[in-house]
């Protein structure tokens, strides 16, 4: 073998191998991105009643669009910027609201799709999510594996059925990727 043939043999390899671990750094990276949809998912289903009663409470009203300035007057603190703290009270409750909203819609969509396709292990999940996160009337993982006749372990791999399957609908196209 002379020099030509070992350098381009030598730079093949060297490609080869950087593609491949470009490669498999994409596969991490869209492995954690679906693992994080997934963690924030579930973490979305465990505060949403905080997020509803945050939006039904807040002194800002997303529809109400008079003087916050006013309303909230009294939880000024002097030497504050006043349109600085309004306007983070103003985005934090047009945000939860926005999420909110999705989350409703989404929820609504992922019961239709359980409701759709029959199978009992789907109604389940259902109920299992409307219980522990959606209905006002919260219940337990052990209340619920009663009511539905089998092992907590089996409720805890509804909540991860389901919370993929959410995912896929909160995320989109990029929700996908975990299924």
């Amino acid at each position: 073998m002379n020099t030509d043939e070992i350098v381009k043999l030598a730079a093949e390899t060297g490609a080869k191998a950087a593609i491949e671990t470009l490669d498999r750094e994409r596969q991490r990276e869209r492995r954690e991105a679906a693992d994080r949809r997934l963690r924030n998912t579930k973490l979305l289903l465990r505060n949403y009643r905080v997020f509803q009663t945050h939006v039904a409470n807040a002194v800002f009203k997303v529809e109400d669009y008079e003087s916050p300035e006013e309303i909230l007057a009294d939880l000024m603190m002097p030497g504050r910027d006043n349109t600085l703290f309004v306007e983070s009270i103003k985005q934090s409750v047009a945000r939860t609201a926005t999420i909110v909203k999705h989350m409703e819609t989404m929820m609504a969509l992922y019961k239709a799709y359980c409701t759709y396709t029959g199978t009992p292990e789907d109604e389940r999940r259902w109920r299992v999510i409307d219980g522990l996160y959606i209905n006002e009337q919260r219940r337990t993982v052990p209340e619920l594996a009663r009511a539905e006749g089998v092992v907590e372990r089996t409720i805890y791999k509804d909540i991860d059925i389901a919370c993929e399957r959410i995912a896929a609908l909160m995320f989109g196209v990029d929700g996908l990727k975990r299924m």
